[in-house]
């Protein structure tokens, strides 16, 4: 059953589906990180996190992966045709223990009314010596189009402004991650916690995010589960 935290979350999913996209390109740093971070792909069984439309999730599978797909949202679900999915929440997986190779998250983390309950259960569900990938926004990061500015700031004008998906006086806020936090937090179940920051197109050729990687807004958390695969 869905807390009334993730409810909103779900309506505000389903009201602004058209918003997102079904294909995600080739040259994307994120599916770059992806496909460098679990390869070789073919024959793992992956659980997507918030698989929205299954952009990802696809690619994915069409480099050979197995991949299951979750969202709270209905209407997102409805567009990722082709992907094996399911509704629910990722604080209760639907799935046995240690059934998967390796579970992804991507720009979902920021949405969920628990982290410590998602990671709990990407732990679970993951077989030992399997993988966790988390792509999410950088809380010390700078403003690419103003880079005199953190983002945190920039984000905190537009959502009093009314330019995010959720309303500013509601229950529902898109949070942010202290890379280091959420890299001791991950050191408390997983091995091997690396962190890395992702270029985007708008910080291309800028100098302050082409020498100083953590000024980045796109982050890639990666860990793994203790153990070697039998």
């Amino acid at each position: 059953m869905m807390s009334d935290y993730e409810a909103e979350v779900a309506a505000c999913f389903d009201l602004l589906q058209a918003r997102f996209k079904r294909v995600v390109a080739d040259d994307d740093a994120r599916l770059q990180a992806l496909l460098s971070t679990l390869e070789p792909l073919r024959g793992k069984r992956i659980l997507d996190l918030g698989c929205g439309k299954g952009r990802f999730a696809c690619r994915l599978a069409e480099a050979g992966a197995d991949v299951v797909g979750i969202d709270l949202s209905a209407k997102m679900l409805e567009e990722a045709g082709g992907l094996d999915r399911v509704r629910c929440s990722a604080r209760r997986l639907p799935f046995a223990s240690g059934a998967f190779d390796a579970v992804i998250a991507i720009e979902v983390f920021e949405h969920l009314e628990s982290v410590d309950d998602a990671l709990c259960e990407a732990r679970r569900v993951l077989r030992v010596g399997g993988s966790l990938a988390i792509i999410d926004k950088n809380a010390a990061s700078l403003n690419a189009l103003r880079p005199w500015l953190p983002s945190l700031a920039v984000k905190w004008i537009d959502q009093r402004r009314g330019r995010w998906m959720y309303r500013h006086d509601g229950p529902v806020r898109e949070r942010w991650f202290w890379p280091w936090r959420l890299r001791e937090r991950l050191r408390k179940d997983f091995d091997d916690v690396c962190v890395h920051y992702l270029l985007s197109p708008p910080e291309a050729g800028r100098w302050i995010f082409e020498r100083i990687p953590c000024a980045r807004l796109m982050t890639v958390w990666t860990a793994k589960v203790a153990g070697r695969a039998a």
